[in-house]
């Protein structure tokens, strides 16, 4: 009985496109392969439901998500969203006592991924315990507040770590494996934090040791040091889901 209230909610719910979708789905297993089918799910592939995931297929081929990527202007739209959040992280440092100390250790800025935000260390003020993962108590805080406002959009994210050029003195260990642990702690705790990523959020975590220094500084320069957030855009979402399934396949030995 309760399944057969909620499907007549649902079906109240929905619009009329919607509903011509569920029904010749129900009259033919190929409806949506049809002419009438596919247009429903170009125009009305978006979920009956607020923030649902709709019928047409996303990057995954699991559904859409609110953010599409071949919508007109939705790329325009995406970008203000992106640039609303970085102006919120921006006013959250400046408010914020404790973190005000930190304002000229984060950048953020546009690349071909997406919004890019990036917190190095300084010689006064490092981000983690020299040579290890062990973040300071105020590198804590950072991350938390900066995944409080990306933990609002629907984009994934990816999390690198990078170290500056100066050898990891314990031969067993390079500045790889520090890099790696370095961008997996700050994983955790952006999405440990309250209101912060949520699970399946985080698309990508690297280390880059020393491979990318910032433009401008030497590779010895401690600013080097840093944790890298990238908030993918949906477009790139997509071109790399589809770099993906367009790779050969391993046929096994022949």
């Amino acid at each position: 009985m309760m399944a057969f209230f909620l499907l007549m909610w649902l079906l109240n719910s929905a619009d009329k496109n919607t509903k011509a979708g569920i029904a010749g789905m129900f009259q033919d297993a190929n409806f949506f392969n049809t002419e009438r089918g596919k247009e429903i799910l170009a125009n009305h592939g978006k979920g009956i439901l607020p923030g649902g995931r709709g019928m047409a297929p996303g990057p995954d081929g699991d559904g859409g998500s609110d953010t599409t990527a071949d919508k007109p202007g939705a790329a325009e739209e995406e970008h203000k969203v992106m640039e609303a959040t970085a102006e919120a992280i921006d006013k959250a440092f400046q408010q914020d006592e404790l973190l005000q100390a930190f304002q000229d250790q984060i950048s953020m800025d546009f690349t071909d991924e997406g919004l890019r935000i990036q917190i190095q260390d300084k010689a006064a003020q490092v981000l983690f315990d020299s040579g290890s993962a062990t973040l300071k108590s105020y590198t804590l805080s950072i991350l938390k507040e900066i995944a409080k406002e990306l933990g609002k959009l629907p984009n994934r994210v990816v999390i690198g770590g990078h170290t500056d050029s100066a050898q990891y003195s314990n031969k067993g260990r390079t500045n790889w494996e520090l890099s790696s642990d370095r961008a997996n702690a700050a994983r955790r705790v952006m999405e440990s934090a309250a209101g912060g990523l949520r699970p399946g959020q985080v698309r990508r975590v690297t280390g880059y040791a020393d491979t990318i220094p910032i433009e401008g500084k030497d590779p010895k320069d401690p600013q080097n040091r840093r944790i890298s957030i990238v908030v993918v855009s949906a477009a790139n979402e997509a071109a790399e889901s589809q770099h993906q399934k367009a790779q050969p396949r391993d046929k096994g030995k022949r």
